[in-house]
C-alpha cells in the first residue's frame, strides 16, 4: 500500500500541479480600463527624458566642466576643424600657380604641326 501511495504521489503530483498552473492563467483577472490607463500613464512620466528634472550625472558633470586641460582640447580640435578650410582658401588664391607644369608639349588646334629638330 505504500508504494501505491508513492506512486499516485509522484505521477499525479505534477499533474495536479498543472493543472493549478493552467486555472490560474485562465481565471486571473483583468484589471479594469482605467487601472490599466493609470498605470501606462505612470510608466511613461517614469521613463520621460526631461532634461530640467533630471539630475546631473558623474559623466555629464566630467564632460561639461571648465579646466586648462578641457580648453586647450578644444582649441586643438576647432583648429583641426579649420585647417581644411584654410587650406582650401589658399589654394583658390594660387590657383594658377599651383598648375601642375605640363610634360608633353602643348598644341593649338587647328595649328600646322610643329617641326622637331631631329627629323
Amino acid at each position: 500500500m505504500p508504494e501505491f501511495l508513492w506512486m499516485l504521489l509522484v505521477a499525479g503530483g505534477p499533474i495536479v500541479l498543472g493543472a493549478a498552473i493552467a486555472y490560474a492563467l485562465f481565471m486571473r483577472r483583468k484589471p479594469p480600463e482605467r487601472e490599466t490607463a493609470e498605470q501606462r500613464s505612470a510608466i511613461d512620466r517614469l521613463y520621460e527624458d526631461d532634461a530640467i528634472d533630471r539630475p546631473a550625472t558623474m559623466a555629464d558633470t566630467a564632460r561639461n566642466r571648465d579646466t586648462p586641460a578641457t580648453r586647450s582640447l578644444r582649441a586643438e580640435q576647432q583648429r583641426q576643424a579649420d585647417e581644411p578650410d584654410e587650406l582650401e582658401e589658399g589654394l583658390e588664391d594660387t590657383f594658377p600657380a599651383s598648375d601642375p607644369v605640363s610634360v608633353t608639349t602643348t598644341t593649338t588646334p587647328g595649328a600646322p604641326p610643329k617641326v622637331s629638330s631631329t627629323q
